[in-house]
């Protein structure tokens, strides 16, 4: 029984690597291939060697691409739209947990009902509704839409871990003269660090990595996103591969160094808003 249980676990462990090995393949490859040229990506798509390394791909790409251009569009886009996440979904989880009314438990119904909506789906709308109130082509017009996007999400996260803090906290600052105002941003505000690090990681890779809200409402000449100038690479005759893999390694490096500062703060977070909910 004992040898049975081991060869199990040695097997169950040879699996798993073997399944890591397989979804690092492609990782493997687009890291390697940003330091090789486009004749070599295609005839050595998994070999590197000292002579194959080059470094003209990323030289060129934050030429071509206008990359700091693009990462300002982007940074600018993504801080002001968590900023604005954060606010108002902190607020709405405060008043939707704390507050036993008909009408918050609607919201908070219809919110949920949100989250399942496809995003495809509303494009054109919203590029209708962005023109008619003239945010179309503007950052504002993207930064209103990955609000209004990610802010389901946000407060179904914000509310699970708000209906978790123990009501005698509450009812002991009312009972020192606190208004709701001050107890939200005195005694709720500073337990929220866990849940907002999940918040700002989870909304900040999807608004980082976005390419149709920038796509559809932005102009790739005048405000360009990272994404948008990297997909420019891959052309309908030709694919500038070494370049596009450059792009995706620069790209990545700021949200990748997010999460690793964040990542015990994100998966605390995540952890209590689901079983707290």
């Amino acid at each position: 029984m004992v040898k049975k249980k081991a060869a199990l676990t040695i097997l169950s462990e040879v699996f798993l690597l073997l399944a890591t090995a397989i979804l690092w393949i492609p990782i493997y490859y687009f890291f390697i291939g940003a330091f090789k040229t486009r004749t070599d990506i295609v005839n050595f798509p998994l070999a590197i060697k000292p002579s194959m390394i080059t470094l003209d791909n990323f030289v060129y790409t934050f030429t071509k691409m206008k990359f700091f251009s693009a990462l300002k569009n982007t940074g600018i886009i993504t801080v002001v739209a968590l900023v604005a996440i954060v606010v108002f979904a902190s607020m709405a989880g405060f008043a939707i947990a704390r507050i036993d009314r008909k009408l918050f438990k609607f919201i908070y119904s219809a919110l949920i009902t949100l989250m399942v909506i496809p995003f495809i789906g509303t494009v054109i709308p919203l590029v209708v509704q962005s023109v008619e109130i003239k945010t179309y082509n503007t950052l504002l017009g993207g930064i209103l839409i990955q609000v209004g996007w990610n802010l389901p999400f946000a407060v179904f996260l914000y509310t699970g871990f708000m209906r978790g803090i123990p009501k005698e906290m509450e009812e002991s600052a009312y009972i020192d003269g606190c208004s709701m105002y001050r107890m939200y941003a005195q005694i709720f505000l500073p337990l929220l660090a866990p849940v907002t690090a999940t918040c700002l990681i989870r909304c900040g890779i999807g608004i980082w990595n976005d390419y149709l809200v920038s796509k559809s409402i932005l102009n790739d000449a005048v405000t360009p996103t990272l994404m948008v100038t990297i997909h420019s690479f891959f052309g309908e005759r030709r694919t500038e591969y070494g370049y596009a893999f450059a792009g995706i390694i620069a790209a990545s490096l700021p949200i990748v160094m997010t999460f690793v500062s964040f990542q015990k703060y994100f998966i605390k977070g995540l952890v209590a808003g689901a079983v707290k909910g």
